[in-house]
């Protein structure tokens, strides 16, 4: 409708007063090409995906990058990554050469040990046995007699010894005693007699 004196005066829209009605020449619609009140187009959000792509992409080479940095010898990442490496390593083989090598050292250890052992042990008890053996055999010579006395004289017989490698052992003996002549009796040359000196 159109009032004389004016220009024309679109009808209103009810519960929006000022925009035109949908459809009519004015109003942006769905028909107009303009987008709907509130939703953003597909073109900005084929937009939006390729900035997140750019960024995504971006960041990634920037790590990558950073990364490939942390190996460049010299670098403050390659000195952290080195030194902890280095750390890690002494401790992991400090720790294990320690136990290796006590068990190892334990091991030539018990074997020196028997070695010393037995050449002193064999050595000790070949003196000992050979004092002992001594001994053995004087006592079976000797026939068990003891309490010799080194400036007396004695007259002595003998018999086959019970010890193997002692050629003879004494049996009897008496001392001999000043004033008095020692001879082999005539009526029995296996004994010693006596009588007194003139």
């Amino acid at each position: 409708m159109m009032e004389a004196g004016g220009p024309p005066v679109p009808p209103q829209t009810p519960g929006n007063p000022g925009l035109p009605p949908r459809g009519s020449a004015g109003a942006p619609g769905p028909g107009a090409g303009g987008p709907t009140a509130g939703k953003p187009s597909g073109l900005w959000w084929a937009g939006a995906a390729a900035a997140a792509i750019i960024l995504a992409v971006g960041g990634y080479f920037l790590g990558t990058d950073r990364e490939a940095n942390n190996y460049e010898a010299g670098s403050a990442g390659y000195q952290q990554i080195y030194k902890a490496g280095l750390d890690e390593g002494t401790v992991a083989g400090n720790t294990a050469g320690k136990k290796s090598g006590d068990a190892y050292g334990k091991k030539r250890g018990v074997r020196y040990g028997k070695q010393v052992g037995y050449k002193a042990g064999n050595s000790a008890g070949l003196k000992q046995g050979e004092v002992q053996g001594t001994a053995d055999g004087a006592s079976a010579a000797l026939g068990g007699i003891t309490g010799w006395d080194s400036d007396t004289h004695y007259i002595v017989t003998t018999i086959n010894p019970t010890l193997q490698g002692v050629p003879t052992a004494i049996n009897k003996r008496s001392a001999m005693q000043g004033g008095f002549e020692y001879a082999l009796c005539s009526s029995n040359s296996s004994l010693i007699c006596t009588k007194p000196k003139k």
